[in-house]
């Protein structure tokens, strides 16, 4: 075999030269690509955790509402005896509160992402004050009644004042067993 000559020796250092700075570039690329991705899951992985962490603030927060529900059911009832029963509510806290049922109109019940509720609408007439003290013996948690809408402006007379309102009744349907389903 022959000694190469010396422009063939520079020509293979060069060649050299060049396979070596391309097998570190592919090395670099590779090495840059697995850090960004190990990047991107670190920052993944942060959304992740703070999302976790949203959730639980966010389940601590709603533990006591939770307690007091357990404490507090909703009451079991059906649609027409949640309405009977709202309606009765509505006329018995109006006469001790000294104002008149000018309408009222129950509307079907509804079953909704709230859960069941029997709705009324009524429109009463009467003091402000004794609105107030209608509007405040109504709405009592432990009742499971709210009012969803409310238009309430100035009467003929002065002091009386003249309420449109939708109240709502919460109530939990019962199984065929005659037992609520709520935990």
């Amino acid at each position: 075999m022959r000694k190469p000559a010396k422009s063939e020796l520079r020509l293979l250092v060069l060649f050299g030269a060049a396979v070596f700075l391309a097998l570190n570039l592919f090395g670099v690329r590779a090495w840059m690509g697995r850090r960004q991705a190990i990047a991107s899951n670190i920052a993944q992985t942060r959304t992740s955790l703070e999302e976790a962490k949203s959730w639980i603030i966010a389940a601590e927060s709603i533990q006591a509402a939770h307690e007091w529900m357990k404490e507090h059911p909703a009451p079991v009832n059906t649609g027409d005896g949640a309405s009977t029963a709202l309606l009765n509510a509505v006329r018995a806290e109006a006469e001790k509160a000294g104002i008149k049922v000018v309408e009222e109109t129950l509307l079907p019940s509804v079953t909704g992402s709230a859960g069941s509720s029997a709705l009324l609408q009524t429109k009463l007439s009467g003091p402000f004050a004794g609105v107030a003290r209608f509007l405040f013996e109504l709405q009592s948690p432990i009742t499971w009644r709210a009012v969803t809408k409310m238009t309430i402006r100035s009467d003929t007379e002065p002091p009386n004042v003249v309420m449109d309102m939708e109240i709502r009744q919460y109530y939990v349907p019962p199984t065929k067993g005659g037992e609520s389903t709520g935990s």
